[in-house]
């Protein structure tokens, strides 16, 4: 069983956005796949409310180890609750306060398989596409701004269950993301 954490300092970097899309995209490739939903908000857990979503959301870790291919589990924003998955993806906006504050906070779980994802990219922004291109050299993964996450979202849905516009790059990227956490 592969444990993934999304996780970061920063609040609105899109971990949940980027968990349940991830979490679907190891559905469709064939997983079973649990996500947990660590937040006080319980966003993910909302989102599942509404009877739409293909895996299983909980409000809390299991107590006994489940038969799934991936645990992931989605942290409120935080320093002091730190990730104790394997694998922790970063979410973070291509902006210089995410970037200070994830370099600084990554080093409390540099015992860990860090994945930095940065979220959200504007590329019509300069400063944001370099700063982008610059953590994506470093080998962050990146995750364009669509609106295809939010309006999936708010249809209970991810967009791996959505067949509209920028649904086919939504899924790609999810799927690089997935295939990049299965490169070890």
């Amino acid at each position: 069983m592969r444990r993934i954490a999304f996780w970061s300092p920063k609040g609105g970097a899109g971990k949940t956005t980027l968990a349940l899309n991830f979490a679907a995209a190891a559905y469709y490739s064939g997983h079973k796949v649990i996500l947990c939903d660590l937040d006080p908000q319980q966003s993910a857990a909302d989102v599942f409310s509404e009877n739409k979503l293909p895996f299983t959301v909980v409000s809390d870790r299991p107590q006994v180890a489940p038969n799934v291919d991936y645990l992931i589990c989605d942290y409120a924003p935080s320093i002091e609750n730190l990730p104790i998955e394997e694998t922790v993806i970063v979410p973070m906006r291509a902006s210089i306060l995410d970037y200070k504050a994830v370099t600084k906070t990554t080093r409390l779980i540099r015992d860990k398989r860090v994945i930095k994802c940065v979220n959200a990219v504007d590329t019509r922004r300069h400063e944001e596409r370099l700063l982008a291109m610059k953590l994506y050299a470093e080998g962050a993964h990146l995750v364009k701004d669509r609106s295809i996450y939010v309006r999936s979202l708010a249809a209970g849905q991810t967009v791996f269950q959505q067949n509209v516009y920028g649904a086919n790059e939504a899924r790609a990227e999810m799927n690089r993301l997935l295939e990049k956490i299965n490169s070890v």
